[in-house]
């Protein structure tokens, strides 16, 4: 009897886990289609739930994906994505998130988090000096130059996705603002690809090692999905003045989490 009891304890509580990493994915991803910073809800949440940091990581890499494919089927619709770009970053984020990935698995992620997170807080700093910056348009001619820099970064940004994963897609639309001249909401569309590149690669990888747990997963995926079809739906309606306050909301949080230990 006692067993019995114990096996439909474990059964609710697996129930309830999955419906806390949903409901954490589906508010996540309404933010996180606009502005990156979800995986610094949805880590913390499965780490909280019980998984090691390693598959916490990788099971985030797998359910985060919902957010490229849902959005960018969302921003396509609204002609909102420049593929030019987009692959210019997609590619060498997805060659840099193997590297990220592998490394990972090895070793600790702490120095990194650290030095993305100063850079963080300095970008931050000069984004609200120049109020206009990434609220009107800016673009500038793709020159060779331009496309070299922005595959050197898009490398940096895949490496660090596939290392931890958490404000990729925010560093991402730092690269389409001050080096593309985006606007926010032209950034959320673009780095869609750049995005599904990133989390696809880094997935497969942590699976490969055993380090995704499947079931979650799923419900983040599902949750993730609906939360980021949400936020391109009502992009448009929200626009690139309140974008930018929700962007400077979520990389001071991500910027402090980074910091901390």
């Amino acid at each position: 009897m006692a067993e019995e009891k114990s096996r439909t304890d474990g059964q609710s509580m697996d129930i309830a886990s999955h419906v806390i990493i949903f409901i954490a994915s589906l508010f996540s991803g309404i933010f996180g289609t606009l502005v990156g910073g979800s995986s610094l809800v949805t880590i913390p949440v499965l780490i909280l739930l019980g998984l090691p940091p390693h598959t916490a990581i990788g099971t985030d890499r797998t359910g985060v994906m919902a957010i490229g494919v849902a959005g960018l089927y969302q921003f396509h619709k609204k002609g909102l994505i420049r593929y030019g770009i987009a692959f210019i970053l997609g590619i060498p984020c997805l060659v840099g998130a193997f590297i990220g990935a592998s490394l990972a698995l090895q070793i600790s992620p702490a120095v990194m988090k650290r030095s993305i997170a100063v850079m963080t807080l300095a970008l931050l700093a000069f984004l609200v000096a120049k109020p206009l910056k990434g609220v009107e348009r800016a673009a500038r001619p793709l020159t060779p130059r331009l496309a070299a820099l922005g595959i050197a970064l898009g490398l940096a940004v895949g490496i660090y996705g596939g290392f931890y994963g958490a404000g990729a897609a925010t560093f991402l639309a730092y690269i389409l603002i001050f080096l593309f001249g985006q606007t926010f909401l032209e950034s959320a569309a673009t780095l869609k690809v750049a995005a599904i590149c990133l989390t696809l690669t880094s997935s497969l990888t942590y699976a490969a090692h055993g380090a995704v747990h499947y079931p979650l997963a799923a419900a983040m995926f599902l949750g993730a999905f609906l939360g980021s079809t949400i936020g391109a739906y009502y992009s448009e309606r929200i626009g690139n003045v309140w974008i930018k306050r929700i962007f400077v909301g979520v990389v001071l949080i991500m910027a402090v989490k980074l910091l901390l230990p």
